[in-house]
């Protein structure tokens, strides 16, 4: 029985992960092995770019509708994060007769410290 289990979960995400070359692998099968009754139905109704139809139509099923209310939005940790990162070695560039003098401020452009995220 556990293995019946784990044949089909293993069953069931491979054909999540391989959702997205279905069209492709079924019409290449149409192609080999159904070749006479492919061209007088699929072509013949939806041209040689039934695929690709196919496929847009897929991706504009499964993607949901852009516009998310604000109540519903994620905020994610990175929005807030900020990572501190030191440099230990600089160096004042020199060009020909000019010298440009960069303070350390300039060089490290970051937050003296971590805060935390705001307070809803």
């Amino acid at each position: 029985m556990k293995k019946t289990a784990l044949y089909f979960l293993l069953f069931s995400y491979a054909m999540v992960i391989l959702k997205p070359v279905a069209p492709y692998v079924s019409d290449a099968v149409a192609h080999i092995f159904y070749y006479s009754q492919h061209m007088a139905t699929v072509h013949y109704e939806n041209g040689k770019m039934h695929v690709h139809r196919e496929i847009v139509n897929n991706e504009k099923k499964d993607q949901p509708s852009k516009e998310i209310p604000a109540s519903k939005k994620e905020n994610s940790a990175n929005d807030h994060i900020s990572l501190q990162v030191k440099q230990s070695v600089q160096s004042i560039p020199v060009i020909r007769s000019y010298q440009i003098i960069a303070t350390a401020s300039l060089l490290n452009n970051y937050l003296a410290a971590e805060y935390p995220p705001p307070r809803a």
